[in-house]
């Protein structure tokens, strides 16, 4: 396009259409859905929330002890529950708790959970039961339980979140009621893990000391409902692998930690890439992205969410599992960790909150997406990190002013950049640029030809030699092109240029 005020100057526009471009990993936002009118089975399984329905559970669990409770829990932050359990001490329950050692904690990634915040507040917790309260740890101890006088009068909960508000109130956890049988299968469980597994005691409030096993508590056999990860036992593992040998057209898995080289991960694979409709709910974390992908790849939903921290499985054929263990080593293989096995309303109940949740999840990964299939809002997957971007319809692009190679070939197209999703995140780019005609070199000599009689006589238009030794023909008017294109090849010009003084 001529520009209106410079025969000189031509503006310029193409566009570049990127659809077809193949993108990493990308994490594409979902529509924000109404719920879905969740059915309340408040009588076996509950949610964390803002409503703190598990937290209060916990809490009522406690009020209702006699003569025991035992707690495990990675953490301990919440100000209801450590109230909870000093008031039972008060009235004479013995309270034992089990929990992470201190260097485990520090070791421990952020990502939320055990950012310093947490972690002091998890210190300020031991200051404030210490004396009253008997904690042991363990750089193993990741369980999430509460039982209440498993002698005489069991109850109990199996949690996959941590004691700490974060995770009852913001995360989307899983609380589970336990029968009796089942209270009295964890607390055996937990006795082996008290007192021949625990590391260091803390009695005084003040300093945690060494201890050692016992030795004369026995572990105990596997149980019906009640499954472990412990030194001596992966028989939580062996259950995660029924409930997903038993799935007949469909499966929901949730997890806060992902290895795609474990076993378990590479299973789901295999029966995702056999058919199996496999929904995946996860926390996007980059630590994760590998085993993501390749449920992705093999077909499976996978769903995003930026707090989850859930551990469950729910299979067609009836079958659940709720765990404490994330699908990593340090879980399944290794660890102490405590999963309930569910059937019936138990687990329809879980059924009905992992759909809900899947309803409302703003994430959906897509394994090699076209850029033409994101639009709005995307987390990339890029250097083992997330890289959120904008994906627009198009993007203007302005390459600015471009010298043409000679004031005859306005029509010069510059090199395009190379497509590049994370500076123009768009399905097409409108490129725009002005192509200007060179001008004369102040420097340059004008050049003559030798006429009649010798006689030296100007070129028209002129010739001119620039310092480089370049010859060049000189215009003013655009009427002047077709002559200087004829003066041009006659003295083996390199371009037409512009004079000096002529407006661009």
């Amino acid at each position: 396009m001529i520009n209106a005020e410079s025969p000189w100057t031509r503006e310029h526009r193409r566009i570049v259409d990127q659809r077809e471009l193949i993108m990493p990993p990308s994490w594409v936002a979902k529509e924000e859905l109404a719920p879905t009118g969740e059915r309340e089975v408040t009588d076996f399984v509950w949610t964390s929330g803002a409503d703190r329905e598990a937290a209060t559970r916990v809490v009522d669990l406690l009020a209702q002890a006699r003569s025991k409770a035992v707690v495990c829990s990675f953490l301990l932050a919440d100000r209801q529950v450590e109230d909870a359990m000093l008031e039972a001490a008060g009235r004479g329950v013995r309270v034992y708790v089990m929990l992470a050692s201190e260097n485990r904690l520090e070791s421990e990634p952020g990502d939320g959970e055990f950012d310093r915040r947490v972690y002091e507040a998890h210190k300020a917790m031991l200051a404030h039961l210490g004396g009253r309260v008997l904690f042991r740890t363990s750089p193993n101890f990741h369980a999430k339980c509460v039982l209440v006088d498993p002698e005489d009068a069991p109850a109990g909960l199996l949690l996959t979140a941590n004691l700490t508000s974060e995770a009852l109130e913001r995360n989307e956890e899983l609380a589970v009621a336990l029968s009796g049988d089942e209270v009295r299968e964890a607390a055996a469980l937990m006795r082996w893990g008290m007192w021949e597994a625990a590391e260091h005691e803390l009695r005084d409030g003040r300093d945690f000391r060494a201890v050692k096993p016992l030795g004369c508590v026995a572990h105990p056999e596997s149980g019906e409902q009640v499954f472990a990860t412990t030194s001596k036992t992966t028989r939580l593992l062996d259950e995660a692998f029924e409930v997903i040998d038993s799935a007949n057209e469909e499966l929901v898995v949730a997890s806060f930690g992902w290895d795609a080289e474990h076993l378990l991960t590479e299973y789901l694979v295999e029966r995702a890439r056999g058919g199996l409709k496999v929904t995946v709910l996860a926390r996007m974390r980059p630590k994760s992205m590998p085993a993501l992908k390749a449920l992705a790849d093999a077909g499976a939903e996978v769903l995003g969410f930026r707090w989850l921290h859930a551990k469950a499985l729910w299979a067609d054929s009836g079958g659940g599992l709720v765990m404490s263990a994330n699908l990593e080593p340090h879980g399944l293989d290794e660890g102490f960790e405590l999963g309930v096995s569910l059937a019936g309303e138990r687990a329809e109940a879980l059924q009905a909150r992992l759909a809900h949740w899947a309803h409302r999840s703003r994430w959906k990964l897509l394994p090699r997406p076209k850029l033409g299939e994101l639009a709005g809002k995307v987390r990339v997957w890029r250097d083992k990190t997330f890289t959120e971007l904008m994906i627009k319809e198009r993007l203007l692009h302005d390459l600015g002013v471009v010298e043409a190679p000679s004031a005859d070939k306005l029509d010069i197209a510059p090199r395009l950049p190379e497509a590049n999703y994370v500076e123009r995140p768009a399905h097409e780019i409108e490129y725009g640029w002005q192509a200007k005609a060179p001008v004369l070199d102040r420097k340059a000599k004008q050049v003559s030809k030798q006429g009649a009689k010798g006689k030296a006589v100007h070129y028209d238009p002129p010739v001119y030699k620039e310092p480089e030794g370049r010859r060049v023909v000189a215009v003013r008017l655009p009427e002047q092109l077709a002559a200087a294109g004829g003066v041009s090849e006659a003295v083996g010009a390199s371009a037409i240029v512009l004079a000096r003084g002529v407006l661009l």
